[in-house]
C-alpha cells in the first residue's frame, strides 16, 4: 500500500504545517537514429517463405480454403526499441531458436532494438523481421533476417498493422497467435519507441487489431497475448473478445524474462493440431519456472521466489460478455448501498503495481477479490451478485496461475481509482483517458457511470453503447473521505540515549484505512527535516477475505500503541551503504508478509537512468526491482520488473522539508549523493543505530480516500 509522503508535513515550533506536491516525475530526452544498412532478400535454410504465396490483400488476408497450409503461424511483436527490456526481449529472441519454426508452425517476429543501450549481437538498431530457425546458440541470433524496415516507429499503429498483414501475408497458416511483447500499463496501453518516444494506447492496440481482423474472412486470431505487465484487466479482455478465440496477459508486473518461449513452442512443435486452448494452458502453465535463462543460471529457490510475485491467465473469449453481464449486475447492487462501505473495499483488495506514482494507492485491483470483499456487508443482492461474477469469471479462465505473494488474484484485474486518480484520468487530461482507452469495453459496460455516481453524485442510469465520461463540470466527492484526527502524542520519554526504547501513544478519532508510525529526523545546519522512517502501526485484529488482508483497527476513537527501539534503515550493496527511506508497501499478503520499498534512479549498465523502486520483506531481503519509465512526463509509467546485471547502480531519492526564517517550508525530492552497484551481495537492507540528534516522532493515518492526518512530537536521541 503506497502512502502520500508528498503530504506530509513537520511541526516547527510554532505549528504545524502540511505541505501537499505532486509526485516529482523524470522525463527522459530520447535520442534519434535511424539504423542499419537494409538486409534484403535473406531466408532462412529449409524453410523458404516463397512456398508461402502472400494472400492478394483484395482477396483478404485469410484464403477461403486453409486445408492446405500450415497449422499455425505465430507472431510476435517484439518492441525492444527500450533501453530498459533490449537485451532481455532480445533474449526472448534467442529463446525462440532453441525450437524454431517448422513446416507446421512459422514463428516470426519484428525485432526493434534500440540506440545506445545493450551492445550484444552486432549492436544494430534498425528494424528487422525473422523467420525463426532452430539453433542452439544463446549468444546470438542466427535466424537470417527476413529484411530490414530500417528504423520503425513501434509506437505507430501501422507499424502493428503493417506487422500483422505482412506476417499473415508471407506465412499463412489455418491459425494465428499474436504476441506484443514491452512495457505495458493495462487500460493505458504501452509498448513504447524509445527512438519516437511514441506509444501505442489501449485504443490504437484494438483499432489495429479489429483493422486486419476486419479482413480476415470472418476468421478470428486464435490467440492474442501480452507478454507484457498490468495488461490482465477486463477493461483489456472487454475491449479485445470479438477478435481472438483466447487471450492471455497477466494481472501484476511480469519479470524482464518474460514468457518461457522455448518451452510452450516446444510443446507445440511436438502437437501442432494443438488448438488455442491447449495453447493457451502451455503458455500459462511453463510461465517462469521453465523459462530458459531461469533455469539455467537460477536455483530451483531462485526461481520459486521469482515466481511468488507474478500472475498469468488466459481467458475464453466467449465467455467475457457473461463476465461484464455479470458485472454489470454487481455493479448494479453497489449502487444502492452507501459508497463509504464500498471506498473501504476499494482499499482492501488485492492490488497490483501503479502505474501512477507512489502518492496514491494502485487503482488496478483484482475483481473476483473485490466482489469477495464486498459480499462481506451481507447485503442478499450483493452476494448473490458477487457469487454470480465470481462463477462467470471462472467460467472464463481456460488457465490461472499466481504465486504465493499473490494470493487474492482471480485472473481478472479492474480499474477502481481513489479521487486523485479518478480526477487526473477524466479531468486533467487534453481528453478522458479512460473512457478514451477503453472504449469499447465501456460501451458494454456500466463501470464507467458508477464511477461518475460514485465520485460526483450523480444519478447512476447505465448507457449501453456509450463509453461514458463525467460532466468536467462537476465536483468530485469521494466517498472514502473521512474526517481523521489525532490527539497530541504522548511520549514515555523526550530523550534517550543507547538502548532505551520510547512509547508513543494517542487517540485516532475518524475512520483510518491504516495507520502508521513516522520519524523525522533534523539537520540543524539545513533547517531542514529528512524522513528518516516509516512503518505500519499494525492493528490487533486482522481478517483474510479471499487472499486479502483486512486489517481492523476497531471503532473510532481508536487508541493507538507503538514502541519505538532506536533504529534507522541502510541500504548496501556490500561496500556502500547509506541510510534510505523504506516505505511500507504492503500492508500484509496472504502469508502475512509485509513489504517495503525505497525509490529512486537505477541505471542497467550501457543504459541510462529511469525512475524505478526496491522492493524488500521486513528483513532486508530484496524481493523486486522496477523500472518505472514514463516516456512521455505525463506521470503515468509502464513499469516492469527488472533482472539486475553486475554492474547495475541504484541512487535513492531523499524526502526533506526545508525551512526558512519565516518557518515557511519547501518540500524537497531529490536524489541522495549515495550510489549502490549490483554486485555479488546484491542489495539489502539492515538496521542501525540512528545518528545523534533532533527527532519529530509520531503518527499519520491514512482515509478510504488516501488522505492523510499526522501528529508529531519531538524527542532527542544520544548514542553511547
Amino acid at each position: 500500500m503506497t502512502t502520500k509522503y508528498s503530504k506530509y508535513g513537520i511541526p516547527a515550533l510554532i505549528g504545524v504545517i502540511v505541505v501537499c506536491l505532486a509526485m516529482v516525475c523524470c522525463a527522459v530526452v530520447f535520442l534519434y537514429f535511424y539504423g542499419d544498412t537494409l538486409i534484403n532478400g535473406t531466408t532462412s535454410p529449409g524453410l523458404d517463405p516463397s512456398t508461402n504465396n502472400p494472400t492478394n490483400p483484395s482477396q483478404g488476408l485469410v484464403p477461403a480454403d486453409t486445408s492446405n497450409l500450415p497449422e499455425w503461424t505465430i507472431m510476435v511483436y517484439a518492441d525492444a526499441d527500450d533501453d530498459i527490456l533490449e537485451q532481455d526481449i532480445w533474449f526472448d529472441v534467442n529463446e525462440m531458436e532453441l525450437v524454431g519454426s517448422n513446416s507446421q508452425m512459422n514463428v516470426v517476429v519484428q525485432l526493434d532494438r534500440a540506440q545506445g543501450a545493450f551492445s550484444g549481437d552486432g549492436d544494430w538498431t534498425d528494424t528487422r523481421r525473422f523467420l525463426i530457425s532452430q539453433d542452439n546458440d544463446l549468444t546470438q541470433l542466427t535466424s537470417p533476417a527476413i529484411e530490414s524496415i530500417g528504423e520503425a516507429d513501434m509506437g505507430n499503429p501501422q507499424t502493428l498493422v503493417d506487422f500483422i498483414t505482412w506476417s499473415m501475408q508471407k506465412y499463412p497458416a489455418k491459425k494465428y497467435a499474436l504476441i506484443l511483447s514491452d512495457h505495458g500499463g493495462g487500460w493505458t496501453g504501452g509498448y513504447s519507441d524509445k527512438s519516437s518516444g511514441s506509444s501505442l494506447g489501449m485504443s490504437d492496440i484494438t483499432n489495429s487489431i479489429q483493422q486486419v481482423q476486419s479482413q480476415m474472412n470472418g476468421q478470428k486470431f486464435e490467440i492474442i497475448g501480452f507478454d507484457a505487465c498490468l495488461m490482465g484487466m477486463v477493461e483489456v479482455y472487454g475491449s479485445l473478445y470479438p477478435y481472438a478465440n483466447y487471450m492471455i496477459a497477466s494481472e501484476e508486473v511480469i519479470p524482464a524474462t518474460g514468457w518461457s518461449y522455448a518451452a510452450w513452442l516446444g510443446r507445440l512443435a511436438q502437437d501442432t493440431t494443438m488448438d488455442g486452448r491447449g495453447l493457451s494452458n502451455a503458455i500459462v502453465s511453463t510461465y517462469i519456472v521453465d523459462d530458459a535463462i531461469l533455469t539455467r543460471s537460477a536455483t530451483a529457490a531462485e526461481i520459486a521466489e521469482i515466481e511468488a510475485g507474478t500472475t498469468l491467465s488466459a481467458i475464453d473469449s466467449a465467455q467475457m460478455p457473461n463476465v461484464i453481464a455479470a458485472m454489470n449486475q454487481f455493479t448494479s447492487t453497489l449502487s444502492v448501498i452507501d459508497q463509504t462501505w464500498v471506498a473501504q473495499g476499494r482499499e482492501y483488495t488485492l492490488r497490483y503495481y501503479s502505474i501512477f506514482g507512489e502518492d496514491d494507492p494502485s487503482p488496478y485491483i483484482d475483481l473476483v477479490n473485490f466482489a469477495q470483499i464486498m459480499a462481506t456487508t451481507n447485503d442478499p443482492a450483493i452476494q448473490q451478485a458477487a457469487d454470480q461474477l465470481t462463477q462467470a469469471v471462472a467460467s472464463a479462465l481456460v488457465a490461472e496461475k499466481h504465486g504465493a505473494q499473490m494470493e487474492g488474484s482471480n485472473g481478472i484485474s479492474f480499474y477502481f481509482p481513489v479521487s486523485a486518480i479518478y480526477n487526473l484520468t477524466e479531468f486533467q487530461q487534453p481528453s478522458p483517458l479512460y473512457a478514451a482507452n477503453a472504449s469499447p469495453f465501456l460501451q458494454q459496460s456500466s463501470w464507467d457511470e458508477f464511477l461518475a455516481f460514485h465520485y460526483t453524485g450523480q444519478d447512476f442510469v447505465p448507457q449501453d453503447g456509450l463509453a461514458y465520461a463525467p460532466d468536467r463540470a462537476a465536483t468530485i466527492a469521494a466517498p472514502g473521505k473521512s474526517e481523521l484526527a489525532i490527539a497530541p502524542i504522548q511520549l514515555s520519554d523526550a530523550s534517550l540515549s543507547g538502548d532505551e526504547t520510547v512509547t508513543l501513544t494517542t487517540t485516532v478519532t475518524g475512520n483510518p484505512s491504516y495507520i502508521y508510525f513516522i520519524l523525522y529526523f533534523y539537520n540543524p545546519e539545513a533547517n531542514a527535516y529528512w524522513v528518516a522512517d516509516t512503518s505500519y502501526v499494525f492493528a490487533e485484529n486482522t481478517s483474510n477475505v479471499g487472499g486479502a488482508t483486512v486489517p481492523d483497527y476497531g471503532a473510532s476513537p481508536i487508541q493507538v500503541s507503538y514502541e519505538w527501539v532506536p533504529s534507522l534503515f541502510v541500504l548496501t550493496d556490500g561496500q556502500t551503504e547509506a541510510f534510505a527511506l523504506f516505505e511500507p508497501d504492503e500492508y500484509s499478503d496472504a502469508n502475512g508478509v509485509s513489504t517495503y520499498s525505497v525509490y529512486g534512479q537505477y541505471t542497467p549498465v550501457g543504459g541510462a537512468p529511469t525512475d524505478a523502486k526496491l522492493t524488500f520483506d521486513p528483513d532486508g531481503n530484496l524481493l523486486h526491482v522496477y523500472a518505472l519509465p514514463d516516456f512521455d512526463g505525463d506521470g503515468i509509467s509502464t513499469p516492469v520488473a527488472v533482472t539486475p546485471q553486475i554492474g547495475d547502480t541504484f541512487v535513492d531519492y531523499v524526502k526533506s522539508y526545508y525551512f526558512d526564517e519565516n518557518n515557511n517550508s519547501t518540500f524537497d525530492y531529490s536524489l541522495s549523493s549515495d550510489t549502490f552497484t549490483w554486485g555479488d551481495q546484491g542489495f539489502k537492507f539492515e538496521a542501525r543505530y540512528p545518528v545523534d540528534g533532533e527527532y519529530a516522532i509520531g503518527f499519520y493515518a491514512s482515509d478510504f480516500d488516501n488522505n492523510i492526518k499526522e501528529s508529531y512530537e519531538f524527542i532527542t536521541y544520544q548514542g553511547q
